[in-house]
Parts: C-alpha cells; sequence; structure tokens
C-alpha cells in the first residue's frame, strides 16, 4: 500500500474508533508502524515519504551485481543473494530482510521473473 494512503487510513480507522491493535489487524502492519504514523502529522508523513525516494540504500553500492547475478540466474531468492554477497564481501553487514527488500525491489524495476512468477515488491 502506498504510504500516503497508509498514513491517511490508520488516521482514519483511529477516528473510528479503532485500537492501534486492531488497525494493525486489520491493514497487516506491525502495531509500531500504527504508531509510527499515529506520532506524524501531515505535513511530517509527507516530508517522510518523499525522503525515502532521494535516500541511498545500504545495498546501494552491490546493486550493479545484484542485478548481474539476477539475470543470469532469475531463479535465485535473496537468500541465495545474501550469501554471495557475503562470500564476496565478507565485511559486508546485512540482514536477509534489507537483501529480501532490495532484491525484490530489483526484480520490479527490472522486471525479473522468479519462477513463473513476477515477485512484486510492497512497501509498507
Amino acid at each position: 500500500m502506498e504510504k500516503l494512503l497508509l498514513f491517511v487510513e490508520i488516521n482514519q480507522l483511529k477516528k473510528q474508533g479503532f485500537s492501534v491493535s486492531a488497525i494493525g489487524r486489520k491493514l497487516e502492519i506491525s502495531r509500531n508502524t500504527v504508531y509510527k504514523y499515529l506520532n506524524m502529522n501531515l505535513e511530517e508523513a509527507s516530508d517522510w515519504i518523499a525522503s525515502l525516494d532521494s535516500r541511498s540504500k545500504k545495498l546501494d553500492p552491490y546493486k550493479d551485481q545484484i542485478l548481474s547475478w539476477l539475470k543470469e540466474h532469475p531463479d535465485l531468492s535473496s537468500a541465495q543473494i545474501e550469501d554471495w554477497l557475503k562470500e564476496h564481501h565478507p565485511k559486508i553487514d546485512i540482514g536477509g530482510s534489507t537483501v529480501r527488500n532490495y532484491v525484490a525491489e530489483i526484480r520490479d524495476m527490472y522486471h525479473i521473473v522468479y519462477g513463473n512468477l513476477k515477485v512484486s515488491h510492497q512497501n509498507n
């Protein structure tokens, strides 16, 4: 779900009397995410969302290498890419979710299909 729409929906549900837990369950997001959005006003949320596109990501320096691997082996899992990154760059400090999200974003951007299904990246 687009983040600005998520912000609006969370605030509407809260005004309708839903608890934070109920909002999280209804929107399939964590309570921490609900709190994060409830603690922002519209201007703060808009500024934060705008900043997401311009900031660099931890795996950006490895983008070309990851893209090359995915083009050559489209059926690679993000776990395998994480393993390969750690083999080629022993000092890299990354977690599985960072790699999963980054790989999903690259698959979307370059239309690289995983198996028979196109993998869709969803920002929460």
